[in-house]
């Protein structure tokens, strides 16, 4: 049992898992996916598969035991101190392990529970095994409690077992603590597969917010993909597998017993969710993205976002990530704008005039900056930038280079971000006191706003990226660099902003990657020395 519980341990370890699900058990349509989000295979899209033909199979409750199918996960009620008994049929011709043990995955999910069940009570017990007695005895079985709103379990079965052995089927109990409450009802999910796990959770948020205005907010999910030829105007986002629910912000710890809980998520009381929102994918900052612009939203407002990632389809498991909280701007003349044009990077609230579309704005703030760029793009034209090594501008940096750094600069400067907040670094802008006579005088804002000022690290790219000639300079001491600039403060809000290529950051939380053949090489290795 020693592989076996090593084996375990490395499952428990794990945060999520690759989706690898039986073909004939999932619709994706002709959709394209990406399967990220659990660190594995992030460049493969996952390939259109044939059709379900029912989505349920079960069996009249009387003969004591419902039938469970691969990767088609039931969702069932249970009253307390109850028991549901269920059962699955191992295919001992596929799946993992066929060289040594056949892996039955166990998961499930709590959608419900009664209002009176404390944290750290116990919750719904699993039992299983491959022994059918188990349902007149359960200490025959191995029992997990759902924690969190969420188990997992490992079962495993010898490969001397077939179609006629009792040990090819997998016998499953689902029990109900008592409760004060008689009347108490928990609704609750479960799902088996020989491939992976049905129901997975991850201790990141895996989203993010943008920026917000008043009413209105964008949230991109991490990156989904390293590819950079990739077009994402041409992909359809409403294909994705990844969903987006806003709540209240008074709903904040309402899935705190039930936080793993994909089904709870998906089913609380939600004010939006994804099909609400416009959806489409970004390759802002480098890689992939997908964002949710939502709107619709109340000024000086708190929310909690959820996102979750669903299994080809929305009825056939899925993954949850951790929550996180937002705020969206006080009323003001600020307006969140985003997939500009000339100005790709910039994604972020902006000066605007009272009344003026979103369109319109985008227009002439990314025509304008594109008009300025004109010259220096005739400027450069002047750059010897093929030719040879030792007659190059510079050995490390490129005539690209510099366009992309002088184009950042110019679109965070002629571009302001706009906040409604007073915050250390923010500059207040007065009507008709802007940045610049454009903005004074062509966008017009109709209230004061504040700043947030470029970070001095966009000034100091194009200093490092372009050619000495063109006498690009920086301020240098603080005093000086707050007049027109400013720097990262770290904290809840930005205190600069940054425009170009975001530098990736990897999360400080320990995250276990699983690798399916250096495990099986590692349990072949210990039976070997057993």
């Amino acid at each position: 049992m020693f592989p076996v519980l090593l084996f375990i341990i490395f499952v428990r370890l794990c945060t999520g898992l690759k989706h690898r699900a039986d073909s004939q058990a999932l619709d994706f349509s002709d959709a394209n996916f990406f399967d990220v989000g659990f660190d594995l295979d992030i460049n493969e899209a996952i390939e259109p598969s044939g059709h379900i033909d029912s989505f349920l199979q079960r069996v009249d409750r009387d003969d004591k035991s419902k039938g469970l199918h691969e990767f088609t996960p039931i969702q069932n009620t249970i009253g307390q101190s109850q028991t549901q008994y269920y059962s699955f049929n191992v295919n001992t011709s596929s799946g993992l392990g066929e060289y040594y043990e056949f892996l039955i995955f166990l998961t499930g999910n709590i959608c419900s529970q009664p209002s009176n069940v404390k944290e750290n009570e116990t919750s719904l017990a699993v039992y299983y095994s491959f022994n059918s007695s188990m349902f007149s005895n359960f200490e025959i079985g191995q029992m997990v409690l759902y924690e969190n709103g969420y188990f997992q379990a490992l079962a495993d079965v010898p490969v001397a077992a077939n179609s006629e052995s009792d040990d090819s089927v997998l016998y499953i109990a689902v029990r109900a603590p008592q409760n004060t409450n008689t009347s108490a009802i928990w609704s609750y999910e479960i799902g088996v597969s020989q491939n992976d796990l049905v129901f997975q959770w991850d201790d990141r948020t895996w989203a993010s917010l943008v920026d917000t205005d008043p009413h209105s907010a964008l949230i991109v999910t991490g990156n989904l993909t390293t590819k950079e030829d990739f077009n994402a105007s041409s992909a359809n986002a409403t294909h994705s597998r990844y969903s987006l629910f806003i709540y209240d912000y008074q709903y904040r710890d309402l899935f705190k017993q039930l936080n793993n809980s994909w089904c709870a998520v998906k089913n609380g009381p939600a004010l939006m969710s994804t099909s609400q929102f416009q959806r489409s994918y970004t390759t802002r900052g480098g890689g992939l993205q997908q964002q949710f612009y939502v709107e619709g939203l109340n000024s000086s407002t708190k929310y909690v976002a959820y996102l979750v990632s669903n299994f080809g389809g929305s009825k056939f498991g899925g993954a949850v990530y951790q929550p996180f909280t937002f705020e969206t701007m006080d009323e003001g003349p600020c307006s969140l704008l985003y997939d500009l044009d000339f100005c790709d990077q910039v994604a972020y609230s902006v000066p605007m005039p009272y009344g003026q579309s979103k369109e319109k704005l985008r227009d002439t703030y990314d025509n304008y900056a594109r008009e300025v760029y004109t010259n220096f793009s005739k400027a450069m034209d002047q750059i010897s930038c093929e030719t040879t090594n030792d007659a190059i501008f510079s050995p490390v940096r490129t005539c690209d280079d510099c366009r992309n750094s002088y184009k950042n600069w110019l679109c965070s400067v002629m571009i302001p971000r706009c906040s409604t907040r007073d915050i250390k670094g923010y500059k207040l802008r007065e009507v008709n006191n802007s940045r610049s006579d454009f903005i004074n005088q062509e966008i017009a804002p109709s209230d004061p706003y504040f700043e947030i000022l470029p970070c001095v690290n966009v000034c100091q790219a194009i200093v490092r990226d372009c050619p000495a000639d063109f006498g690009f300079l920086c301020p240098t001491k603080n005093g000086s660099i707050s007049l027109s600039y400013y720097w990262d403060d770290g904290g809840e809000f930005p205190t600069c902003n940054y425009v170009g290529d975001v530098i990736a950051t990897v999360s400080a939380a320990t995250r276990a990657i699983l690798n399916w053949w250096m495990i099986m090489l590692m349990i072949s290795a210990l039976i070997i020395t057993l």
